[in-house]
């Protein structure tokens, strides 16, 4: 699966199962790999702009254009707020097309070798990617967080790791509950300021309720590559996903979405798209629970059944 689909898919009801399984299925260094087939160039950050109260350091390139291994493995120490944390893995390289990027693959050595996964930019040693599984037991305390308290938690995780957190905007939360406890999703977006649209810098932190602890960490930096403004309407990319579920699907109540959001998401081919992102809940409970449609902003084209 590649990361930007996995991007596309953490953020939806019913698609945190799935997350959740992937993670507990998770294959050592393999998995992390196969993620990084689509990852593009990141932003050139801005050097030396000055931060507030608990917010993430300034992005910094060194005069090398690229960090060292033992730069990327320090930089995910202070990430996990963990000192001693021993680590192993090393630098790849991902060519996308016209587009190049190292990344540091990351993984825990011990107590439990392969526990916790990273990613690092190798340009600037920012953790892109986290993933925390021993943060995902029952805490023995028996924690059980509330919504709020869980979108607080994450609030302030990210914005002490994403460095420009304060310029994005909450644009999803979801909820799962199963044997093991409930998880709470958040994404941070950056908006486009004429159509809002969500642009592809931005991060999303995952929260298990027993244990108390974010477990899941992804951000993102990509350069904006297309028009912003749809030239379909809210309303007709609305009415075009009703057209196609009517006559096929029963389940979904199509009187009114959940939500319909503009984003900015990635293609089969690695491409930047503007796309109506529609979501329907289901009539009644089930095994799948929401139905999210795509239509290109554009054209009026659906493009597929998103999740």
């Amino acid at each position: 699966m590649h990361t930007k689909r996995l991007l596309r898919l953490i953020v939806s009801p019913a698609a945190s199962s799935a997350l959740l399984y992937a993670l507990l299925g998770f294959a050592g260094g393999l998995l992390w790999l196969s993620l990084s087939a689509s990852t593009p160039a990141l932003v050139t950050p801005s050097i030396g702009v000055s931060v507030r109260g608990e917010t993430a350091p300034p992005l910094t390139v060194p005069a090398s254009g690229r960090v060292t291994l033992q730069e990327a493995i320090g930089s995910v120490r202070r990430f996990a707020g963990e000192p001693g944390l021993v680590l192993e893995g090393g630098l790849q390289t991902d060519d996308v097309g016209s587009r190049r990027a190292e990344m540091y693959y990351l993984e825990s050595v011990s107590p439990t070798r392969g526990e916790d996964f990273f990613k690092v930019d190798a340009r600037t040693s920012e953790v892109i990617e986290a993933t925390f599984r021993g943060r995902m037991a029952p805490a023995g305390d028996a924690v059980d967080l509330s919504l709020i308290q869980a979108e607080s938690l994450a609030t302030r995780y990210a914005r002490t790791h994403f460095w420009g957190f304060d310029q994005l905007v909450l644009v999803d939360r979801s909820v799962r509950t199963s044997e093991t406890g409930t998880t709470y999703s958040f994404k941070w977006s950056q908006l486009s300021m004429e159509s809002r649209a969500e642009l592809p810098v931005s991060v999303s932190v995952a929260v298990m309720s027993r244990s108390g602890q974010v477990f899941w960490y992804l951000g993102q930096r990509d350069q904006l590559q297309i028009d912003t403004q749809p030239a379909i309407t809210r309303e007709r990319a609305v009415e075009t996903t009703r057209a196609w579920l009517l006559p096929r699907d029963q389940r979904w109540d199509l009187d009114q979405p959940a939500s319909v959001r503009l984003q900015v998401l990635y293609d089969d081919e690695d491409r930047q798209q503007l796309v109506w992102s529609v979501l329907y809940r289901a009539r009644q409970d089930g095994p799948r629970s929401t139905m999210r449609l795509l239509v290109d902003a554009q054209t009026g084209v659906l493009i597929q059944d998103a999740s």
